[in-house]
């Protein structure tokens, strides 16, 4: 029998009710792109994630990253999950080289589709 006040079980209750919706579970895979994307690139940098400049630049890059996938949308460039996680990692690595950090460019994901459209957010 399950507990109405149990946390855990209503938790469960209510991320099913949204986990068969496709565009709820799309936008789960692509956060989760992201976050893994993230990680490796702050990894590969060999910077702390507890870095006290982390909150800051994820902040600016969520903006232009937003700016940019609105922008691909409507040109009608569709991104997979892997290329949204490679637009967030180019637009991080961006919004931290505009602040002084050197980030090798080795380091971002090659893509002419991504640089296209960071071409024109951020030119």
């Amino acid at each position: 029998m399950k507990r109405v006040d149990d946390p855990e079980e209503s938790s469960r209750t209510t991320a099913d009710e949204f986990d068969g919706d496709p565009s709820v579970r799309t936008m789960r895979r692509v956060f989760s792109a992201l976050e893994a994307a993230q990680k490796e690139f702050i990894m590969e940098l060999g910077l702390s994630p507890f870095d006290h400049r982390l909150r800051r630049w994820r902040e600016r890059t969520l903006a232009v990253f937003e700016a940019s996938w609105a922008r691909s949308a409507r040109g009608g460039l569709e991104l997979s999950e892997t290329e949204a996680g490679a637009l967030y990692v180019h637009c991080f690595g961006k919004i931290m080289a505009r602040e002084g950090m050197v980030v090798p460019p080795e380091l971002l994901p090659q893509s002419e589709k991504i640089k296209k459209i960071l071409r024109e957010v951020l030119p």
